[in-house]
């Protein structure tokens, strides 16, 4: 009985303990239900009591009366009743400014309509000015082509079958199609400077020195006449009214095929550093004349001058001599680029340079180095492919060491070219070996010496070394040819290539500014025939006219009899 009793107890001992642990979980969880669930509650007063302080701020602020917020039932109907009233307000203001903006995107339409019916009217405008353009643009033509046929007629020519012909007149027909390799003469104001055909080089075109009783030499009437059609077709425009003293230059060349053909270069009246570029032809019959509207070429275009160099150091010092007098020192907008082959003149080089700069203040210029064999076509290709300028585009000059300039020369590069339609390929007058022109053994100065005439030197035809032209245009025609080596041909065959090129122009005139120095010329044997025999035909044409030469043989034959007889 006592362990049964004891059995029980234990029992019930056990139960209670589970039934105290239930109770304790119970509590625990429902303790924490009632304190979140209080929490909720004191947030939800929170943010009511929050909201009710921003209501109360906003209605203190329109001057609306204050409200009791207290925490009653009528308290919160008075709460629902404030916001009721701050949400008709806003209404209110927020349909107000939708009025507004209504009414304002009214008057901007009404403004774009006023818009739109003004540019009509003012495309309407602009289109019966254009027609009225056109037709005043007919007009002009009709006045200006009758006017040219009044005022040039050329005397009639005897026609060589004996049947009568109508005098020449101008024409509007289409350009000539001179070709290409046929060169071009020049002239100035007073003077032609023809290459191939006259044994002068330098002729006057009149006779006679005073204006009032000169008269003009018959072959030369041409150029005369060419002047004064050009001078009437320019004064059409009467703000012009320009002269013959107005004419900078001009060139022409002839084909027996086909015509004449002309360019002439005004100094624009008005324009500071402006040319007036004229081309004007003749056909074997009516000339056709062609202004070149628009187009008002820059005298202070830069210019890059590119210069290869392989030894000859007293001569290169001589040419940047030269180079400060002509271009530094009058301010001339050009470039200097020199490649130089040979390491071992390099120091004697640069220093030259850094004079140049520190004296003169002058930095356009760059040093390419070169140290292997002398190539002039890679050197001065170098020179074109090493430019850094910001106009990739420049205007280049391909130069020599013996080669002198005036200023003239510069302008006349810059005129003469034109991109992509028109390059210069001057004719260099050749200076002869001083000694066997001036017979007397007094050699002037270099400078001295830069005389044109018969007895002094001659025009370089067969040269096409000196060049002015685009960079862009000397890469489209290829350039020259880099596989040449030695002496020569490398020019011409470049020159072969822009007259092979359709759509460009090559001026070849003669050029009295660009003259070529004399110097001694070695020609290697080991060279192929054809530039063997190119180099020694330089050499001799160099030395001087057929009668110094000879003269020169003569007491080169006297001294040598003279010497026989006293060893007789």
């Amino acid at each position: 009985m006592a362990y049964i009793s004891v059995k029980f107890q234990r029992t019930a001992a056990y139960i209670c303990c589970i039934i105290c642990v239930l109770l304790i979980y119970h509590l625990y969880h429902v303790g924490n239900d009632a304190i979140r669930s209080k929490k909720e509650t004191l947030e939800l007063i929170d943010m009511e009591n929050s909201r009710r302080l921003k209501v109360k701020r906003e209605i203190k602020g329109q001057g609306i009366r204050k409200i009791d917020t207290s925490r009653d039932d009528q308290g919160n109907v008075s709460g629902f009743k404030l916001r009721e009233e701050v949400l008709r307000r806003e209404t209110e203001t927020l349909k107000s400014q939708l009025l507004a903006y209504k009414k304002l995107n009214k008057r901007l339409q009404e403004k774009i309509q006023t818009m739109e019916y003004d540019k009509n009217i003012l495309k309407q405008k602009i289109l019966e000015l254009k027609n009225r353009n056109v037709y005043l643009f007919t007009e002009a033509e009709k006045v200006r082509n009758k006017s040219l046929k009044d005022q040039w007629r050329i005397p009639e020519k005897r026609p060589v079958d004996g049947t009568e012909e109508d005098n020449q007149e101008v024409s509007k027909k289409s350009p000539l199609e001179i070709p290409e390799d046929i060169p071009f003469q020049s002239f100035a104001k007073t003077h032609v400077f023809e290459a191939p055909t006259d044994p002068k080089p330098k002729e006057y075109i009149f006779r006679g020195q005073r204006k009032e009783t000169r008269k003009i030499k018959p072959m030369k009437k041409h150029i005369i006449d060419v002047q004064d059609v050009v001078l009437r077709e320019l004064n059409v425009n009467k703000s012009l009214q320009m002269t013959k003293e107005h004419l900078f230059e001009g060139v022409y060349r002839f084909d027996i095929s086909t015509g004449l053909e002309y360019e002439l270069y005004f100094k624009h009246p008005k324009l500071l550093d402006s040319i007036i570029p004229v081309r004007l032809s003749r056909r074997l019959g009516p000339p056709n004349i062609e202004i070149l509207s628009g187009v008002n070429r820059q005298t202070k275009e830069l210019i890059n001058l590119i210069l290869p160099l392989s030894g000859r150091l007293e001569r290169f010092q001589n040419f940047i001599d030269l180079f400060i007098n002509v271009c530094v020192k009058k301010g001339e907008n050009v470039f200097l680029t020199l490649v130089l082959y040979g390491e071992k003149d390099f120091k004697t080089v640069k220093k030259i340079l850094q004079n140049l700069e520190n004296d003169y203040d002058f930095r356009k210029y760059q040093l390419i180095m070169r140290d292997k064999e002398f190539s002039r076509g890679r050197a001065l290709h170098d020179g074109v492919v090493y430019w850094k300028g910001r106009n990739p585009n420049v205007l280049i000059f391909f130069c020599d060491v013996d080669i002198t300039f005036r200023p003239e020369f510069l302008r006349r590069c810059r005129t003469f070219t034109e991109p992509g339609k028109q390059v210069y390929y001057p004719v260099v007058f050749s200076l002869y070996n001083p000694k066997n022109v001036y017979e007397d053994g007094i050699i002037p100065e270099p400078e001295d010496q830069l005389k044109i005439d018969r007895q002094y030197g001659f025009w370089r035809r067969y040269g096409f070394g000196m060049t002015c032209q685009y960079r862009a245009d000397y890469l489209n025609v290829g350039g020259f040819d880099l596989s040449i080596e030695g002496w020569g041909s490398e020019d011409q065959l470049l020159h072969s290539r822009y007259i092979a090129h359709r759509g460009i122009r090559v001026i070849r005139a003669p050029d009295r500014d660009l003259f070529h120095y004399y110097h001694e010329k070695h020609c290697d044997p080991n060279l192929t025939s054809h530039q063997y025999k190119s180099c020694l035909g330089s050499k001799a044409n160099t030395e001087g006219t057929a009668a110094q030469v000879a003269m020169q043989l003569l007491k080169l034959r006297e001294k040598c009899e003279g010497f026989d007889e006293k060893n007789d």
